[in-house]
């Protein structure tokens, strides 16, 4: 809707989600990351009460200004609030109009799992699927949503805590066209998966067992320290026999598997160093481990890309 000419246009989820479609959308964050007018600062995270945080996300670019100011609030999950609320304002910079306000769930929802699928197209050593997904909620879609739309993927295991949840989303996929399954051991699964996706709340270990050779894993759930998908062991088995990549140079003090597992995560190579290699970085030596953690730089992608889609 547009209160006037003067208001930004207040888009809700449904509409946030239009104007990102996955395969343009992963092609933008990738042609952001060869933008040299790209300005991102470090993001600014407040801890707040009970484990929630509030984050404020600039960034800009020559032409486009935005910034998501979200709260992430973990005792909402299994309530009818989400654990992430808030909105990414999206501004003209030769004007300084404010031109958009996004929803920020969709926003997030959908850059992180199109950055995931951005780093699979350049880091997988097999693309073929099947694909493991591990948690049910907003990012367990997303993912299979993504990687089925961008990257073909039309195979893909589900596992979940909560069983019923993992058959919602292997009925979501199959209504897409798509072939999936419940596996209810999720470490037993990665022997047929060189895809995998962990999208779950982070407060606990949930993959242990040991990747296939050709594997690909986009650990996307912890964003903290304190938080955790991957088994320290995995972690350290990948770094020494194959290939670790972070989706930005903040994940240094960020990405609790990593940390946890008693890496040192300053100095290894991000998606941007990957990008800026203009070739396939599959070289067959090895499991890729990609650790997400979120950076304003996927908001601004989206940003630009619904800033010009039609209304």
């Amino acid at each position: 809707m547009k209160a006037s000419s003067a208001d930004a246009t207040l888009l809700d989820a449904r509409q946030t989600a239009a104007r990102l479609p996955w395969a343009p959308l992963v092609d933008e964050i990738e042609a952001l990351l060869a933008d040299d007018t790209v300005q991102v600062p470090a993001r600014t995270v407040l801890p707040m009460a009970a484990g929630a945080f509030l984050f404020a996300m600039p960034g800009c670019d020559a032409r486009t200004a935005m910034t998501k100011l979200i709260t992430f609030t973990p005792a909402n999950a299994g309530t009818d609030r989400p654990t992430i609320q808030g909105d990414v304002t999206v501004f003209d910079v030769a004007t300084g109009e404010r031109r958009l306000i996004l929803d920020g769930p969709t926003v997030t929802g959908r850059r992180t799992a199109a950055v995931s699928a951005l780093a699979a197209r350049r880091l997988a050593p097999n693309l073929a699927g099947p694909m493991l997904i591990v948690g049910a909620g907003v990012q367990g879609y997303a993912h299979v949503e993504v990687f089925a739309a961008a990257l073909g993927v039309t195979d893909f295991r589900i596992a979940s805590r909560r069983r019923a949840s993992a058959e919602a989303l292997a009925a979501h996929a199959r209504a897409l066209g798509l072939r999936a399954a419940v596996v209810d051991d999720a470490d037993a699964a990665l022997a047929d998966c060189p895809l995998v996706a962990t999208c779950t709340p982070a407060s606990a270990v949930v993959l242990r067992g040991q990747p296939r050779a050709d594997a690909f894993i986009a650990a996307v759930g912890a964003f903290t320290p304190q938080m955790v998908e991957i088994d320290a062991a995995v972690c350290r088995a990948i770094a020494a026999q194959g290939r670790i990549v972070v989706d930005s140079a903040d994940a240094g003090h960020e990405a609790g598997d990593l940390l946890q597992a008693g890496l040192a995560v300053t100095g290894l190579p991000t998606l941007a160093d990957v990008v800026s290699e203009h070739k396939k970085a599959r070289d067959g030596g090895g499991p890729v481990l990609f650790k997400s953690c979120g950076w304003a730089g996927w908001d601004l992608a989206a940003a630009r890309l619904a800033a010009r889609s039609p209304s």
